[in-house]
């Protein structure tokens, strides 16, 4: 049993007998001697199995029930009721306890209790999760697209976590490191919280007074912010904690291609796989942002056959999502004369240069700036601020003709 489980009863001889009883089952229960102590160290935020005594002093059993599941509803609470105590057992079930035991009991009818409340635990569990992973791939903002299943761990992950643990994302360029942590930051932050991103470039090697400035910078007059620290592989291990415990801070977020080991005594680390570790996403994802990109530049989406998505599915993407996108993006932009022999002309699809991603920038601003405006040249070249010639050069360049972009 992998649900954790809390043990509440003041009498010390049936708090030894059932702790042993159950380490012979290979549960570790924690015990406590009455139910204000354990209130004091059970998380309301991570659902157990709490197996109570009803008559304690202090505080007894159904009125720490009650404070628990006020607080999360998730709980399941096994109580322990007196021979013949019928009235008080009911009055418990009626309060929200799944079970309730008389004593004497045996160790089967307590496992087998424990047995069934892990089962409700894990069914709630996915409910939770389902829901919360329909709210976020149907809300506004960025989503995690992907069937496999390192991605739908990820998702669980990254839904699961508490809301103030400090994740470390690990992978390649490309790999979706800074929208999984948009993703991560949007479950659980405030409506008026930021995500604000910084270099570990600029900030590894500063004094901590120059540290101090520079996090006061970025988030001077922002509330319940979070940090997405990019290029992190170079912070310190001084620098990390006095991020993790910073009160400016709602939540702090790493991105690096390369770890090291101490850090996951600080923070959860969620390595996210390259395209080629999850190529069954492929299609699903140049689906998307082939109609994104038709969407965004006002454009009938191109159709995509199985046996386009077959071809894509197949060739090697060494930038990953982005490289993919960039794809996409010259799909829906040119559809009738982009071919993906002309992508993959040579051995391999290669990391592009710089002038290649200028090009596909200058292409799409133009494109954009046409489809606004119409095709009215006039409108476009004051926009771009560039002069009538070079606006005439620059289409020439890219084979854009104004008439395709004029509205009737």
């Amino acid at each position: 049993m992998r649900d954790p489980v809390f043990f509440v009863d003041d009498d010390p001889h049936i708090r030894d007998a059932v702790t042993q009883a159950l380490l012979i089952e290979g549960i570790d229960a924690n015990t406590f001697p009455n139910a204000v102590e354990a209130l004091r160290v059970i998380d309301p935020h991570s659902p157990a199995i709490i197996i109570t005594d009803i008559h304690m002093p202090v505080m007894d059993g159904l009125e720490f029930m009650r404070a628990l599941l006020g607080k999360n509803h998730q709980f399941q609470f096994i109580v322990l009721t007196g021979h013949g105590d019928v009235k008080t057992a009911v009055k418990a079930m009626k309060s929200g306890a799944y079970d309730f035991l008389e004593k004497p009991f045996s160790t089967e009818q307590l496992l087998k209790s424990l047995n069934n409340a892990s089962d409700k635990l894990t069914l709630l569990r996915e409910n939770v999760w389902l829901k919360k992973e329909l709210d976020m791939q149907t809300h506004v903002g960025p989503k995690m697209i992907g069937h496999s299943q390192a991605m739908a761990n990820i998702r669980r992950t990254l839904i699961s976590t508490a809301p103030h643990q400090p994740l470390i994302f690990v992978g390649q360029d490309g790999t979706g490191r800074r929208l999984a942590a948009q993703f991560s930051h949007d479950i659980h932050a405030l409506a008026d919280s930021e995500l604000i991103a910084a270099s570990g470039d600029d900030l590894c090697g500063l004094s901590s007074d120059a540290f101090d400035s520079a996090l006061h910078l970025l988030t001077e007059g922002k509330d319940h912010c979070s940090l997405y620290l990019h290029n992190a592989e170079n912070i310190s291990m001084e620098q990390w904690q006095y991020l993790f415990n910073d009160p400016r801070l709602q939540r702090v977020f790493g991105a690096t291609t390369k770890i090291s080991a101490d850090i996951e005594t600080l923070a959860t680390l969620i390595y996210l796989p390259s395209l080629d570790q999850r190529k069954e996403d492929i299609g699903p994802l140049y689906k998307h942002f082939v109609r994104h990109a038709a969407s965004r530049y006002q454009l009938q989406p191109p159709q995509i056959t199985a046996e386009e998505v077959t071809q894509i599915t197949e060739l090697n993407w060494p930038e990953n999502i982005k490289q993919l996108r960039q794809f996409a993006e010259l799909r829906a932009l040119k559809p009738d004369t982009f071919r993906i022999e002309e992508w993959n002309s040579e051995k391999s699809i290669e990391i592009q240069s710089m002038a290649q991603r200028t090009e596909h920038f200058e292409y799409c601003l133009l494109f954009d700036a046409l489809q606004r405006h119409g095709g009215r040249l006039k409108e476009v070249q004051l926009e771009l601020q560039i002069s009538r010639k070079t606006l005439y050069d620059k289409l020439k360049k890219h084979q854009l003709d104004k008439s395709e972009f004029k509205m009737f």
